[in-house]
């Protein structure tokens, strides 16, 4: 019976393996010190090959969370959008109501934040910058604010203009309010008063 060259083949390269091996022992040594050194090359190949699965899991990973990084950065600039949107609708709307755009362009151009007060009676202010509390206790003002938390208005012939009002106190009369972002809270203890968001 004849057999097929790729069996002889194979046949031939287990019989040189298992000679190398047989080789490899005797010349390590005899006896339980061939098992131990052969339990050691057994180690070292298995720790070589957990180090090269192990990096190449951790570069994986590492490319992973990259992707995913530049994922969550684009998403989170994404949401500051809209969070940035939300809380101040009036934030990025342009500005094309006439008296206001003249009221900036006129108006004496004062930086705040925090708490201002209006007092003087006869100006015409720009006032850029966020405020906690807005009060104007002046008459024949006219005022062009961005973000009040509170506006308090105790003069007469009073008129304000603001991107955004969350709460608004008329107390005076002849007072005119206008707004781009969502309506304040409104009491008014005054008369002659106009309010209302524009619409642009």
């Amino acid at each position: 019976m004849r057999l097929p060259k790729i069996v002889l083949a194979g046949t031939a390269a287990l019989a040189l393996s298992l000679s190398l091996g047989a080789c490899s022992l005797s010349v390590n040594g005899s006896g339980s010190g061939d098992s131990g050194s052969a339990a050691a090359t057994q180690a070292e190949q298995k720790d070589s090959q957990s180090t090269d699965t192990g990096a190449s899991a951790k570069a994986d990973a590492q490319a992973s969370g990259n992707s995913n990084g530049s994922a969550k950065a684009s998403t989170g600039s994404d949401h500051k959008d809209d969070d940035k949107d939300s809380d101040k609708d009036g934030d990025d709307a342009p500005i094309t109501d006439a008296t206001w755009k003249d009221i900036q362009s006129k108006g004496e151009r004062t930086e705040v934040s925090g708490s201002y007060a209006v007092q003087s009676s006869g100006g015409t202010l720009n006032l850029v910058g966020d405020l906690d509390t807005l009060t104007v206790q002046g008459s024949e003002v006219k005022i062009a604010a961005e973000d009040v938390d509170t506006l308090t208005i105790q003069g007469s012939d009073v008129t304000v203009y603001a991107r955004d009002i969350d709460h608004l106190t008329i107390m005076g009369s002849n007072v005119t309010v206008h707004w781009l972002g969502d309506d304040p809270t409104i009491q008014d203890a005054g008369a002659g008063n106009t309010t209302g968001k524009l619409a642009q």
